[in-house]
């Protein structure tokens, strides 16, 4: 009996698919360890709450600081290049997708999607060395944050609620209470 198995993806050819047309710009996958992964669409809730994200960090931007991308690919790997909702990266990034050196912080915001992004897609965030990761759940409502990536998994996790303070660790001014994105 022959085994079948599944082909696995680079990063190259993920983007060869893209430039021949069979994937285009609206399509809702995302590279992650060789597999494209087809995503949900954005129910309201998401969308609300990535607008709100999107509006506390650009006001907080300032002079090179940081540049803020909303549903953008970043480069974990050869074969991993996902799509997070929010990340904020190296001002000096231009002109190609951030890295894990250059990442401050990725935002994962889960109404349907929360065992995907805590599960497979966290691994490969750990696995990649992204130092802060926040998992906002949009349905209990809560933020989960990861820091400190070693042997593919985090070893600080936190989960706030309510007035309990969003601080991103790479800039501590940048605070805000869980209320103020999930009501």
């Amino acid at each position: 009996m022959q085994v079948l198995s599944t082909y696995r993806f680079t990063v190259e050819k993920y983007h060869r698919l893209g430039e021949a047309g069979i994937l285009g710009e609206d399509d809702r996958v995302e590279l992650l360890n060789g597999q494209l992964m087809v995503m949900p669409p954005f129910g309201g809730a998401h969308r609300s709450l990535v607008e709100s994200l999107t509006a506390i960090f650009a006001s907080r931007i300032g002079e090179n600081r940081f540049r803020l991308g909303i549903r953008k690919a970043v480069s974990l790997d050869a074969h991993s290049e996902p799509q997070p909702d929010v990340v904020l990266y190296k001002s000096s990034v231009r002109g190609w997708y951030p890295g894990p050196d250059e990442i401050f912080l990725m935002v994962e915001v889960a109404d349907v999607s929360l065992s995907y992004e805590l599960g497979v897609k966290l691994e490969a965030y750990a696995r990649g060395m992204i130092r802060e990761v926040w998992v906002m759940d949009v349905v209990l409502p809560r933020v989960i944050i990861h820091r400190n990536p070693a042997q593919n998994r985090y070893r600080s996790i936190k989960e706030l609620t309510g007035s309990e303070l969003l601080t991103v660790d790479a800039f501590p001014d940048i605070a805000f209470p869980v209320s103020t994105v999930l009501a």
